[in-house]
């Protein structure tokens, strides 16, 4: 997503945070899992401290931009739980991207999707002796609640189910569910 202003290192991982809940949400409709997240973040060519020790780079109009941070996070074992891909996304974002910078594009992605049906119990639970059960039906917990809002958000509309962040200044979700292919709609 190309964002319409800099944002803060702060207001940028609000928007990862909706963008991963939204790739969350297109995984589970989708009934896909993933074994890897991938993260690319953008920065703005005003703002750069005078001592960034970063690398360079020029952007398509000749600029000199720092060069964009990008990473990724492999799961032990193939997921579509919001909790573990967010906090995932929100750590890697914290690793990779320089808080003194302002962002300015993001992409993120999920990589090695496979579905469900393709997968087996086996090799998607990792067992232990205690706690899985408890871990298991957690996930389970968690797998419902997000079937009900992508049910929600396909009878209703994208915008039918929100999230108090979804709300705060500089929030993009609501904005990017009545786009069409990144188009006004």
């Amino acid at each position: 997503q190309v964002l319409s202003e800099a944002y803060s290192y702060e207001k940028g991982k609000l928007i990862i945070r909706e963008m991963t809940e939204l790739l969350v949400l297109e995984l589970i409709s989708s009934e896909l899992l993933t074994d890897q997240i991938v993260l690319t973040v953008g920065y703005d060519h005003k703002g750069i401290p005078e001592n960034y020790p970063g690398e360079m780079t020029k952007d398509a109009y000749g600029r000199f931009i720092p060069k964009p941070a990008h990473g990724s996070y492999h799961f032990e074992r193939y997921t579509d739980s919001a909790k573990q891909i967010v906090t995932a996304m929100i750590q890697l974002y914290e690793r990779i991207v320089h808080p003194n910078l302002q962002v300015r594009r993001m992409c993120i992605a999920a990589n090695h999707v496979v579905y469900e049906t393709d997968i087996s119990d086996a090799a998607c639970m990792q067992l232990t002796l205690f706690g899985e059960e408890e871990n298991s039906e957690m996930e389970k917990k968690e797998k419902s609640l997000q079937k009900a809002i992508v049910n929600l958000q396909s009878r209703y509309g994208k915008n039918a189910v929100l999230k108090g962040m979804n709300l705060k200044e500089g929030a993009t979700t609501i904005i990017r569910n009545s786009q069409v292919g990144g188009h006004r709609a």
